[in-house]
């Protein structure tokens, strides 16, 4: 039996009126209690005694999460010496009191914006649509306004009745109640704020709580995962973003024993593929994703190991609007590019930044000795990573599901390597893992944990791979 460690994973739901647990309930049976592959089958079930049927969960009190909604689903050990613990971040209850004047505004921003430069091909179709429902709800408004011009026939007023019906759910439902969390969370104006600030501080709190155990002194997991849908991408971006840069120098300084080779691997990797300076000596490596998720890894252990508490190894999308950043997060792809490359927003890999003296880029700045330029950088150790070195050490992986004509697969999700990878020039290194799911079907968004009656689908298979519960790189 291997060594027995323990391992956290978050999950942070999406937009709109969220149940708490409901998330987190069917995505650990996706992941967790319906894999048969984490668990011998031969072992016996550890609830019943009998054979096995799948792999049962405990629901506990937790206190990290200050909330008497939220449980902690623990598990019991995975073949490969690995208990679970699964949490759910939940902020629904956070974003209240959103009016329709503050999606009006939100909407009417998107819509005034040059079609030609500031809105992305891939929402094209879905910037028009909203011109077209965002006309008919004025005609609605101004048609119910001057009711008495309206139509003198039973049919026409049961058509005007039942249309405007439709337009009240849609307002209410759709644009106030789910799209109203995006136009608020997104914008910073001065009414979201403070919602905007509550949910990531929260969230913030959450993770340092399941980094460090304070009581013990001492990491309370060895691994943990951060999984987000739909909005809740942005949001887990956010707070992982936070997170990161309260702690990204805790790294002790000032004893031997500190060399860096994997971390240098990551700069290498990284410069190699958009044609920066090499270490004297060394060949440029071609560009591959699994080699560099393993060199996220091998960094991250390489950290760990010399003393720094960071243990989030993978951040997993779902549905995420990320892929449309430049249009929700920024005002164009220029002022998103502008925004990554001053660190207030991290990419993968990270941005890096040269050091004269090495005549090399790096993911961090020295806090000891470095050997001269181009003598192969033999005593530049350690380095302490940068507040936008997140993702040196941390893998995206991101799932999606191809869209057409709105409706068909999700629209609002799709591949983040462009807008988040590594930008120089022309050249752009991307490390996020983008895998296509779902990719047939109508209005996927809400089904990427979504399980069949027969064996494991596709989606799910790939969802699991992505979050590694048995423990192997």
């Amino acid at each position: 039996m291997a060594q027995h460690k323990r391992q956290a994973v978050v999950i942070m739901h999406g937009m709109g009126e969220q149940i708490p647990m409901q998330t987190l309930n069917g995505f650990a049976k996706a992941v967790w209690g319906e894999d048969r592959t984490l668990i011998d089958r031969d072992r016996p079930d550890s609830v019943t005694g009998g054979p096995r049927t799948d792999n049962p969960m405990w629901s506990k009190p937790d206190p990290r999460n200050n909330s008497f909604e939220l449980r902690r689903l623990t598990t019991e050990e995975s073949s490969s010496g690995y208990k679970t613990d699964f949490y759910e971040y939940y902020w629904a209850h956070l974003m209240h009191g959103t009016t329709l004047e503050q999606v009006q505004s939100w909407v009417m921003g998107l819509l005034f914006r040059n079609p030609f430069t500031r809105v992305p091909a891939q929402v094209m179709l879905a910037w028009v649509a909203l011109w077209i429902v965002t006309i008919g709800i004025g005609w609605a408004l101004i048609d119910s306004v001057m009711a008495e011009r309206g139509p003198d026939t039973p049919l026409g007023r049961l058509v005007q009745a039942l249309f405007a019906l439709v337009v009240g759910w849609f307002v209410t439902n759709i644009l106030v109640r789910r799209f109203g969390d995006v136009a608020r969370y997104v914008t910073a104006r001065p009414p979201n704020v403070a919602r905007r600030q509550e949910i990531r501080e929260k969230g913030v709190q959450l993770l340092e709580r399941l980094i460090r155990d304070e009581r013990a002194g001492k990491p309370t997991y060895d691994r943990i995962v951060v999984v987000a849908h739909s909005l809740g991408t942005i949001v887990a971006y956010d707070i992982l973003t936070h997170t990161w840069a309260r702690m990204n120098d805790e790294l002790p300084v000032g004893r031997g024993g500190m060399a860096q080779p994997a971390r240098a691997k990551v700069e290498h990797m990284a410069a190699s593929a958009l044609g920066l300076p090499l270490a004297a000596g060394a060949d440029a490596t071609p560009w591959d994703i699994a080699s560099f998720q393993a060199a996220q890894a091998d960094a991250l252990a390489e950290l760990r190991g010399q003393g720094h508490p960071w243990p989030i190894s993978d951040f997993v999308t779902m549905g995420a609007p990320l892929t449309h950043a430049e249009f929700l997060m920024a005002e164009d792809m220029q002022d998103l590019r502008a925004r990554q490359a001053s660190r207030e927003l991290p990419t993968c890999p990270p941005v890096m930044e040269f050091d004269r003296k090495s005549g090399l880029f790096h993911v961090g700045y020295r806090a000891g000795a470095i050997a001269k330029k181009g003598t192969g950088a033999a005593a530049e150790d350690p380095r302490i990573p940068h507040h936008a070195a997140l993702f040196a050490y941390t893998r995206w992986s991101n799932l999606y599901s191809p869209s057409a004509l709105i409706l068909k697969g999700d629209i609002i999700s799709g591949p983040v390597g462009v807008q988040f990878g590594l930008a120089q020039g022309d050249k752009i290194a991307s490390g996020i893992h983008d895998i296509a799911v779902l990719t047939t079907g109508w209005v996927t968004h809400n089904n990427y944990w979504k399980l069949g009656a027969g064996p494991a689908p596709d989606h799910i298979l790939k969802l699991r791979a992505a979050l590694r519960l048995n423990g192997q790189d």
